[in-house]
């Protein structure tokens, strides 16, 4: 089994990545806040029979700052072209599930499949509670600097259920300590794609699994029940006494019901998903 790390430098930022295993290959996408350690508990496994591919994005994890004008897309697109990946299945969490949304819109020929885990969508219509949430993330940033704010964060109503697990609980404190804050306490410079993502969800033809916890919140829920209706032949489990984080909550289910997934990508016949084998370079 292959194994590579290390600095990508894409667009005038090094781009942190690690890259494992061989064959068809998936490429998970953290949430915010987060890196790509959210993936632990399947970046392994999965590489034992799949190439897998993490990385941090900008302004996360290793990644380095946003200094100008940037795309989240494009960045994606370009890494897989660094790393020779012609086509892959994106797996993306809450924010990153909106990514690769968005990539597959932009890009339907590079993309195999899609996992949508507690996922966000772009356009979307949230709740003021939800708003103001982060609202007051970015208030509490720039008055009060980062270390309050990561004491707040840390109750944000997304992580209920991942709290009352210690071990647990202790992998995202690391994530958000290590979390630089910019995109809280500076104007992020992120390239914005038009038109919504949420208004095009019928234009999605590869094959799609969503994953939502039964205690996620009401937001989230909402955006699972919009993707379910109006993504054709969407695949959907709920996972039953587990909140947003899903692939920490219950990794074990989580991994079973993806590779049970990706199995079905490389059944299926090349006319209904033409699947991408991802060589080792």
């Amino acid at each position: 089994m292959g194994a590579d790390a290390g600095y990508l430098d894409i667009d005038g930022a090094r781009i942190y990545y690690e890259d494992r295993g061989a064959g068809e290959c998936v490429i998970f996408n953290h949430g915010f806040a987060m890196d790509r350690r959210m993936w632990d508990l399947q970046f392994d496994a999965f590489a034992e029979r799949f190439r897998v591919v993490r990385y941090d994005m900008r302004g996360f994890g290793k990644s380095d700052l946003p200094v100008r004008s940037y795309s989240t897309l494009d960045d994606l697109y370009l890494l897989m072209d660094r790393l020779e990946i012609e086509k892959a299945c994106l797996v993306g969490s809450s924010l990153s599930g909106s990514l690769a949304i968005e990539f597959a819109l932009s890009w339907p020929a590079r993309v195999t499949g899609l996992v949508l885990a507690g996922s966000n969508l772009r356009g979307y219509n949230h709740s003021d509670a939800y708003v103001k949430e982060y609202l007051r993330y970015r208030e509490v940033a720039r008055t009060e600097g980062m270390p309050a704010v990561r004491t707040v964060m840390l109750g944000n109503p997304l992580l209920r259920s991942a709290a009352k697990r210690p071990e647990l609980f202790a992998s995202i404190k690391t994530m958000l300590r290590d979390y630089s804050g910019f995109h809280l306490m500076k104007r992020d410079p992120h390239r914005v794609f038009y038109p919504r993502a949420i208004d095009r969800l019928d234009e999605i033809t590869c094959p799609v699994q969503i994953i939502v916890g039964q205690n996620d919140i009401a937001d989230l829920q909402g955006v699972t029940a919009k993707l379910i209706r109006e993504i054709r032949h969407a695949r959907h489990t709920v996972l039953p006494g587990v909140g947003h984080i899903v692939n920490m909550e219950a990794s074990e289910r989580f991994n079973e019901i993806v590779l049970d997934f990706l199995d079905s990508l490389s059944a299926a016949p090349v006319d209904d998903c033409s699947i991408g084998v991802c060589p080792r370079r």
